[in-house]
């Protein structure tokens, strides 16, 4: 056997927690206001008693705070940017234009600062954010830049539930993490460390009453398979998207990357006792991320079922909360017979966790094009069909949606209610509907793989969400290619044909800019700089044909 001093550290923050959890769980601290400050900066930050790491976080060292909004008011909010890099912060499942989603096409530059504001549309719910900078966002969220958002709303308050920020309603932000000999993280798909709220080897004390839990998987890559060690049940309350309808009794719940789960747990008469909060690496398929699949990355953790969070249980709060109720939401399920349109998503392409050439609809990332154009207040049914070798946690900014069935059957009662990431397996296709009600004002919206070593390997498209009247008119664009689009300013375009007149229309279909071409053929330009941001149809005129497209002013 090896003498302690040999081990390394993630092996003994592995074999520590599995005999009894030292360290009481950090509890981001919240704010709950609707203006907001969130400083984005380098840090070291002690992990393991006398080993330093250097971090990146949201107002402290790793991770952010908890940002708790109402729905209906309006969120201010300024991102300061003291990195050395560039970074930016995604509101991941919120209802948000697109000029503040905060997709790849936003930077903030070091030094710089982004303000935004929003209407809070969402309802009561578990959301986050995290940083969206183009090919480093795996990086940026390994050091620790990620936080919890918590909406809440009148439905919600109505019910009897556990809603007092860390008495008896937690955060719990699960992420695997792998560090180097000199302390640092390594970047990658898998971590052989396990890091609850930023804590390795961590318990929490729970009163023994009804309590909520607020599960995000915040990985790389790893897929979750979170239950007790016991194999006691608990209940699921609300997904991605916020509440069901009714609690659903469960002893797993599957959880891929971006996914949030709330569940209630019974601690009724347990004071004294201890339980232990489990992934069940052994029982996921090997396609996915997080099984022993040998032809993939390797990890002490892959394959096999290791503890998250030790609880401890304490005596009843002044006011518990002792049952469960047996109505929670009112959401409706958007009917298959809505939909508009239906896009057909294959997911194509071999490799591993944290590399390969994957692809969605036979396209990679390029921030240039706009790959969908979608109606304003439109709801369409987007098809995932998954023919690569692996399972993918798709992801589509702006909005919510419902899985509508799962290689043809409904899904699970705790999978029915509103989503913003679903897995699709190796072989699976999965369907789900969505209704579109923001507009993308000038930046587009992404979707893709939240496997964050995919997503950075370029799985990743854009999409633009237009008024109805701009929207109608459909692109004929076989003779002229525009570049780039989105655009700074300047737009180049090379014709095949002769071009006499270029007329720029804003999303009411009003003339804003008409520029004489001279009959060119070849290689052009034409100046937007003086167009304020927003999407514009462009129409290529000679005296025979008309070519029109969409573009996007940044």
């Amino acid at each position: 056997m090896k003498p302690l001093s040999s081990i390394s550290l993630p092996l003994i923050a592995f074999l520590s927690i599995t005999s009894t959890a030292q360290t009481p769980l950090a509890i981001p601290p919240a704010l709950e206001a609707d203006t907001f400050h969130l400083v984005v900066g380098e840090h070291q930050h002690q992990f393991y008693p006398g080993v330093t790491t250097t971090t990146f976080g949201v107002n402290g060292p790793y991770l952010g705070p908890t940002l708790i909004l109402h729905q209906g008011d309006t969120a201010r909010t300024r991102v300061t940017n003291q990195l050395q890099q560039v970074t930016n912060l995604h509101w991941h499942g919120m209802h948000v234009p697109g000029v503040v989603d905060g997709g790849p096409p936003r930077e903030i530059l070091p030094g710089e600062h982004w303000d935004l504001a929003y209407r809070v549309k969402n309802p009561a719910g578990t959301y986050w954010y995290h940083p969206h900078p183009h090919m480093i966002t795996g990086t940026q969220a390994t050091k620790g830049i990620a936080g919890m958002i918590i909406v809440q709303d009148a439905e919600e308050a109505s019910l009897d539930l556990p809603r007092t920020y860390g008495v008896d309603d937690f955060p719990i932000v699960v992420q695997d993490r792998k560090f180097l000999p000199n302390g640092n993280f390594a970047i990658g798909p898998y971590g052989d460390s396990v890091l609850v709220n930023g804590t390795p080897n961590a318990y929490l004390e729970c009163p023994a009453q009804v309590v909520r839990l607020r599960l995000l998987n915040g990985a790389n890559s790893r897929v979750f398979r979170i239950g007790f060690e016991d194999g006691r049940t608990f209940h699921v309350m609300a997904g991605d998207g916020g509440l069901l309808n009714a609690p659903v009794n469960v002893d797993r719940i599957p959880l891929s990357n971006g996914e949030r789960a709330e569940v209630l747990l019974d601690l009724s008469g347990m004071e004294g006792d201890s339980l232990l909060l489990m992934s069940f690496g052994s029982e996921l398929p090997q396609s996915v991320p997080g099984s022993n699949n040998i032809l993939w990355e390797s990890s002490s953790l892959n394959g096999i079922d290791f503890p998250l969070l030790r609880i401890r249980v304490t005596a009843q709060t002044a006011s518990p909360v002792t049952t469960i109720p047996a109505i929670l939401g009112s959401a409706i399920p958007i009917p298959e017979s809505q939909a508009t349109r239906t896009r057909v998503k294959p997911l194509t392409g071999n490799g591993m966790v944290g590399m390969g050439m994957f692809m969605i609809d036979g396209q990679m990332f390029d921030i240039d094009v706009v790959n969908d154009t979608v109606l304003l207040g439109s709801t369409e049914i987007w098809t995932f069909q998954n023919n690569s070798n692996m399972a993918h946690p798709m992801h589509i900014h702006g909005c919510s949606f419902f899985v509508l069935d799962r290689d043809g059957v409904p899904p699970p009662p705790e999978e029915a209610g509103a989503k913003d990431v679903v897995l699709v397996d190796a072989g699976e296709t999965v369907r789900v509907i969505a209704r579109f009600d923001n507009l993308t004002e000038g930046w587009p919206y992404m979707y893709h793989c939240h496997n964050l070593m995919h997503e950075d390997n370029m799985m990743m498209l854009q999409f633009i969400v237009v008024d109805q009247q701009l929207g109608l008119i459909e692109d004929d664009m076989d003779n002229i290619t525009v570049y780039p689009n989105p655009t700074n300013g300047l737009l180049r375009f090379h014709t095949g044909h002769a071009v006499h007149e270029v007329r720029v229309f804003d999303e009411l279909g009003h003339m804003v800019y008409r520029q004489p071409m001279s009959a060119m053929v070849g290689e052009g330009s034409v100046d937007l700089h003086q167009l304020p941001p927003g999407i514009y149809l462009l129409e290529f005129r000679n005296q025979e044909e008309l070519s029109r497209t969409r573009v996007i002013r940044n």
